[in-house]
């Protein structure tokens, strides 16, 4: 009998509609961002995952937007932790 761990997708590779999707973190929380934010906060931020992290590179308005982002992603299953090394902050 298989084991049960084959059974079941990991919460980090669940897709938007509960499929298995080797992207799948990145893209709910992705979701989640624009269900929350206009899209031109969004426009120059791209969303990965390497593995369970949640990965933000890009440009963003002000450090306070991070924060929010950053919060969003660990609120979303299968995030463990998010990297932001990625983000650069436009200059007024």
């Amino acid at each position: 009998m298989p084991h049960s761990l084959f059974r079941s997708i990991p919460p980090e590779r669940i897709g938007l509609n509960g499929e298995y999707d080797h992207s799948g973190l990145a893209k709910r929380v992705f979701q989640a961002y624009r269900m929350q934010f206009p899209a031109a906060e969004l426009q120059d931020l791209r969303v990965t995952q390497r593995g369970r992290v949640v990965v933000l590179a890009g440009m963003l308005s002000d450090s306070e937007l991070l924060d929010q982002l950053v919060a969003i992603a660990l609120e979303i299953e299968g995030a463990a932790a998010v990297e932001t090394n990625g983000i650069r902050f436009q200059t007024r």
